[in-house]
């Protein structure tokens, strides 16, 4: 297990590593945040995902479609990996998964058990639950799962700051709105 040096952290305290992320990592980070963005629009929570092999291939997106599938696993980094492990399973180990928001606790679990080599998130959990409150949460992080176990995974994030929190104001702005 490892987890990246902190080189600053975000309003939670946490250790974020924004120094360390290089221009394709911030455009793959952008795509999460992009696919978010249209979860969102289609009445999902928004959360992005965007799996990479460790020479740089896509291998996969995913999308959050909690709400529009009903089923509660149906995240984005799951989304993902589901996408590409039946067809190309090897090229998952040393990946990295660039989320949008914080893995839960169930998808840095999958991550540490698919073999994904580092996760790099854009916004943090608790910064999250600070701007939509009300859905079921924890305070076990993706960092605590990964050094929970014997894998080796670097966590990065979180790295976007206000930036990733605008889907998150726009839910919350959307539910606060009276009904029509």
């Amino acid at each position: 297990m490892s987890a990246t040096p902190p080189d600053d952290t975000s309003a939670t305290g946490r250790p974020a590593a924004a120094g360390t992320l290089s221009a394709t990592d911030r455009a793959h980070l952008a795509e999460a945040l992009r696919i978010a963005r249209a979860t969102l629009a289609d009445g999902n929570r928004p959360f992005g995902a965007v799996l990479v092999a460790a020479e740089g291939r896509v291998l996969a997106t995913g999308r959050n479609a909690a709400a529009q599938t009903g089923d509660p696993t149906s995240h984005a980094e799951l989304d993902a990996v589901r996408a590409v492990t039946a067809a190309d399973r090897p090229a998952v180990a040393g990946a990295t998964m660039f989320a949008s928001g914080e893995p839960c606790p169930m998808c840095a679990a999958a991550l540490v058990w698919s073999g994904v080599g580092r996760i790099v998130f854009g916004t943090a959990a608790p910064d999250i639950r600070a701007v939509v409150p009300g859905s079921p949460s924890f305070t076990l992080r993706c960092d605590d799962v990964v050094r929970a176990s014997d894998a080796t995974v670097a966590v990065v994030g979180p790295v976007l700051g206000d930036e990733g929190l605008a889907p998150f104001r726009e839910l919350a702005a959307g539910l606060a709105r009276p009904p029509r």
